[in-house]
């Protein structure tokens, strides 16, 4: 079967993309900024103890917001490309194939903490939470054996092999992958900065997104 037609798009609906990417870009602003450390610094000193909430509440906030910026942004309907058959079936095994590396890389980076389960479990229990180790979170096994970014990795490859693709999602896709991708570049550089010689070490061995289908010399 032949790949449907695209739409034509009309100035308007351009705007509207543009629209959604603004509201998309404010989000990812927002959930940047509270991951940052100073901000996590400053409500780890106003918040002392219940400082162990904060990843969950983080969570919270950035999954809300996430919800609002859905149902905010203007519908927008208009058919990029439309595969169907084959190459359909084929998209679908690769995007499958994405979701599996970023389940692995949170199984390999231990989710449960990252999403803040963990440090809410230990602080309903009444036990100190773990504090933040990059040396001893770090990890260079399982996923982030084959990429130094699986979750980044996978997440682009779902958003761009999608075999039905509208002017909705594509606006989505490029600001989801811009984002990941600045993400990393600023992750590499605090990694580089606090771990010195091991992730210079790791840099070297494990490419940043793309696994290497042949072995080092």
């Amino acid at each position: 079967m032949s790949p449907l037609a695209p739409d034509t798009l009309t100035p308007a609906a351009l705007a509207d993309a543009g629209y959604a990417f603004g509201l998309w870009t404010g989000w990812g602003l927002l959930h940047s900024v509270l991951a940052a450390r100073r901000v996590k610094a400053a409500f780890e000193v106003l918040l002392g103890p219940r400082y162990a909430f904060y990843p969950t509440g983080y969570s919270f906030i950035s999954l809300w917001t996430f919800y609002v910026v859905l149902v905010k942004e203007p519908t927008l309907p208009q058919l990029i490309w439309a595969e169907q058959g084959f190459f359909a079936y084929a998209m679908y095994a690769v995007q499958l194939a994405g979701l599996g590396l970023l389940a692995w890389a949170g199984a390999s980076m231990h989710g449960l903490k990252m999403l803040g389960v963990a440090q809410l479990v230990s602080a309903l229990r009444g036990r100190p939470a773990d504090e933040a180790d990059m040396h001893k979170d770090f990890t260079s096994t399982g996923a982030y054996g084959l990429v130094r970014h699986p979750m980044h990795a996978g997440g682009m490859v779902f958003l761009l092999v999608q075999p039905r693709l509208t002017l909705g999602s594509l606006t989505f896709a490029l600001f989801g992958c811009l984002y990941m991708l600045v993400g990393s570049l600023l992750e590499e550089r605090r990694l580089a900065l606090e771990l010195g010689p091991v992730w210079t070490d790791y840099a070297r061995r494990v490419p940043m997104f793309i696994p290497r289908l042949w072995l080092r010399p």
